[in-house]
């Protein structure tokens, strides 16, 4: 039954330059009533690293449904409603914060009575919000619905994505978005229509007492990505887990991970968007001149923590040889590779970690006289 309900919840080439990282704005972002969306259901990928001049390669995911419908529409002047595979997503704007108030759908209504803050405009990288959010309703007309928990957003990253269709974007910033849920089903009583009465608050405090003590919670990990000049992301995933609490030892269990990819020449209220047409516009106009021989630069790699192979790709504003290192904390080289030459473009590589020892350790990416530094963890 949870993992039911769970589910409805749930639910070119190659620029030269990478300009800086643009903010998410209300009047450029914020849902209208009227768009419509087609998205298409892609193969999942891990999204990577999060920080500054990521390369997002997603030019060879395979599409799962080609055809996904998003639509928004309102029948008052504050709540927004999206609607995508038969289920109603009740959204708001209120005090530049994008509110979740809940949703419905043939046999499930579940309204936030403490909505979800989504997001807090404007959203510049580096940005972090969170709250708390209680819901109340009902599946069916037999069993009483309780949701509770945390929701975080972080704009967590930006830098260029190659989409499955080939094209390129450079200027993304993208948000990552992790939901706790406590959950409690029941069955119908004088005490459900008591609630609808008189709706409870659950104070922070509380919920965050539910979330340490259940031995149960669903988490939900969304990243979005968006693109200067388009409202909505071009690009999203989402994975979710049952998170089982055993002998002071998380234990998870994946039940859903899948992409959804926003074709921009497909976003179908593009025409009448004349602020994001004004941005597209402008930056097709914008000369820019490149100083720096490694401006453009940007990379990704994944898993991290990591148990067998590192997944690394690159986007080279210029060509390079490549060398790898692994040092562990004391300085120590552990693994050490030469890749080769490289010319201009995308680049793809692995390394094999699988007889490392557990730890941290610290990932150098040697390009001619170009340092990459990050931190990686072997599980």
């Amino acid at each position: 039954m949870k993992k039911t309900t769970l589910l409805f919840v749930l639910l070119g080439s190659i620029p030269f330059i990478l300009s800086a990282q643009h903010p998410l704005q209300s009047n450029l972002n914020f849902f209208r009533a009227g768009d419509v969306i087609v998205k298409q259901q892609v193969e999942y990928k891990d999204p990577g690293r999060a920080g500054k001049k990521v390369l997002w390669d997603f030019s060879q995911l395979s599409a799962v449904n080609e055809e996904y419908t998003l639509d928004y529409s309102s029948d008052n002047d504050t709540v927004i409603t999206g609607t995508e595979h038969l289920t109603r997503y009740h959204y708001a704007l209120q005090n530049d914060s994008l509110l979740l108030w809940g949703f419905d759908n043939q046999t499930t209504k579940l309204p936030n009575i403490q909505p979800e803050v989504l997001l807090k405009f404007p959203v510049n990288y580096g940005d972090t919000i969170q709250s708390y959010y209680y819901a109340h309703g009902k599946h069916g007309n037999r069993l009483e619905m309780e949701a509770m928990g945390s929701v975080e957003t972080s704009a967590d990253a930006y830098g260029m994505m190659i989409l499955p269709d080939k094209d390129t974007l450079k200027q993304v910033l993208r948000t990552r978005t992790v939901k706790y849920i406590a959950e409690n089903t029941r069955s119908i009583s004088d005490s459900y229509y008591a609630k609808l009465k008189e709706p409870l608050f659950i104070p922070p405090d509380s919920i965050n007492g539910r979330l340490r003590n259940d031995s149960v919670l669903f988490v939900v990990e969304t990243f979005r990505w968006y693109e200067k000049g388009y409202r909505y992301p071009v690009f999203e995933t989402i994975r979710s887990w049952e998170q089982q609490k055993k002998n002071e030892r998380n234990d998870e269990n994946e039940f859903l991970a899948t992409a959804f990819f926003y074709p921009p020449q497909e976003h179908y209220y593009l025409d009448d968007d004349e602020e994001n047409s004004a941005l597209l516009e402008n930056e097709e106009n914008d000369g820019n001149t490149v100083i720096d021989p490694w401006e453009g630069l940007s990379y990704n790699f994944y898993p991290n923590p990591v148990r067998t192979t590192l997944d690394v790709e690159m986007y080279l504003p210029k060509p390079a040889n490549i060398r790898v290192q692994l040092r562990n904390v004391t300085g120590i080289i552990e693994l050490e590779e030469n890749k080769g030459s490289y010319p201009k473009g995308t680049c793809r590589f692995q390394l094999d970690v699988m007889r490392m020892s557990t730890g941290s350790y610290i990932l150098n990416i040697l390009l001619e006289d170009k340092l990459i530094s990050e931190i990686i963890m072997k599980l």
